[in-house]
């Protein structure tokens, strides 16, 4: 797939009748985010995964948020004080809005969007940090919640596609003491990503955090067929006096361990 490069001063409007404005916490900075029906629109994950990132010194580091979206990641960081920031989705009306929201919190300046597949449209380049909020859900589970409108990618049959992918091409896009954030979600088959990780990074691979979320109204109407899912190995989750929870762990990865 070519991929594109999308000065953040140009903005092609995304139908405006399914707009909306909405905030999102990024590395302890608030954003403010205009959000399309039909795009991927930020989550607890989005929030979580960057909070290890709170108190670091971004000054003069250079960073790649894959898998954007409408930008609060990429936008975050860069009013975090990182120094540059690329950002890359294979949705080009996703590059579109993420324009607009960096435009909207005044960081344009410094966030390059390219759309493309995974680190397709960095190809070259190297980075002091990596944050991976591509989706890691397996296609079933992704499909009965609002959180993937149906045009928008899952993590495939089972969750682990697109994670696996850039786990196993990381290195070659890290400086030397550079490294990869990304979440785990227990609604996909986990512990192949896991594994992958500490394949690929061996010591250098560290969990961060773990939660437990409830299932929302969403999830838990389809409880039956999730059980099924959870039963075939593609999915795990637990249940707590009949209270179902899926867990979120983020872990880094260091190249130079």
């Amino acid at each position: 797939m070519t991929s594109t490069a999308l000065s953040v001063n140009v903005w092609s409007p995304v139908s405006p009748r399914v707009h909306e404005l909405t905030n999102c916490t990024v590395a302890g900075r608030l954003t403010r985010l205009t959000v399309d029906s039909r795009l991927f629109r930020p989550t607890l994950t989005t929030s979580i995964l960057t909070e290890s990132i709170h108190d670091e010194d971004l000054r003069g580091r250079t960073v790649l948020d894959l898998g954007c979206g409408v930008g609060p990641i990429a936008i975050g960081l860069a009013l975090a004080g990182a120094d540059h920031v690329y950002a890359t989705d294979i949705m080009p009306d996703a590059i579109r809005l993420a324009a607009r929201n960096a435009r909207l919190n005044g960081v344009a300046a410094r966030i390059t969007l390219r759309s493309g597949n995974l680190f397709e449209p960095v190809d070259g380049l190297k980075f002091d940090i990596i944050v991976d909020d591509v989706s890691g859900v397996a296609e079933e589970a992704a499909r009965l919640s609002s959180w993937f409108p149906p045009g928008v990618p899952s993590g495939g049959i089972d969750g682990t596609s697109s994670t696996v992918a850039i786990l196993r091409q990381a290195r070659q896009y890290l400086k030397p003491d550079g490294y990869l954030l990304f979440p785990v979600l227990s609604l996909s088959r986990h512990q192949e990503i896991v594994e992958t990780a500490r394949n690929e990074f061996g010591k250098g691979f560290v969990q961060l955090t773990e939660r437990k979320i409830p299932f929302n109204q969403e999830l838990k109407a389809h409880l039956p067929h999730l059980r099924e899912l959870r039963d075939k190995g593609i999915i795990d989750f637990d249940e707590v006096r009949s209270r179902p929870f899926w867990t979120l762990r983020v872990f880094r990865a260091m190249s130079g361990a």
